[in-house]
């Protein structure tokens, strides 16, 4: 079976309404995406599903843990990854899909949510994976890479390239 299977919406035997979905994202959902840099994340997605006659809107709400390594000390973060999409949904001749609005054609019998809360999960990272203050990083990792980078200061530097320092 296919694991993207949960994170499909079949929208034609829905009435008009609103309609509440919960899909719960882990580590399985992950790997389906070798290109993924999130590999170890749980949570879950929320969504609310508006169907009309002639159109529908979803509104998506992401709740995910994500657990990374420090990018300073390799100490494990835990991250919490929150956001909140809103995309309208047309029907058309051809499906298209952007970023908040998806046109579907006349063969759609589903709405594969799937790549979008991949999107969600990358966008709501961090810029920086690393502890808020360095006092919270492993205080053993933090000298070792210090004291690494004060024997990369010690080297010698080969007096040809001094000599175009002064160029």
């Amino acid at each position: 079976m296919d694991p993207l299977a949960f994170y499909k919406i079949p929208f034609t035997g829905l009435k008009a309404g609103k309609h509440n979905f919960q899909m719960d994202v882990d580590n399985e959902f992950f790997t389906c995406f070798p290109e993924s840099e999130i590999k170890d994340a749980i949570g879950v997605v929320d969504v609310v599903l508006d169907r009309a006659e002639t159109n529908m809107t979803m509104h998506l709400v992401m709740n995910l843990e994500w657990k990374v390594p420090c990018g300073r000390c390799l100490e494990e973060l835990n991250y919490s990854l929150n956001t909140e999409e809103h995309i309208a949904v047309q029907y058309g001749e051809k499906t298209e899909t952007s970023n908040d609005l998806w046109v579907l054609g006349k063969n759609e019998i589903d709405l594969d949510l799937s790549r979008t809360i991949l999107e969600m999960a990358h966008l709501a990272r961090p810029p920086h994976q690393v502890h808020k203050n360095e006092s919270d990083c492993d205080p053993k990792m933090l000298e070792y890479f210090r004291k690494d980078s004060e024997e990369e200061g010690d080297k010698l530097i080969d007096p040809r390239w001094d000599a175009l320092k002064n160029l």
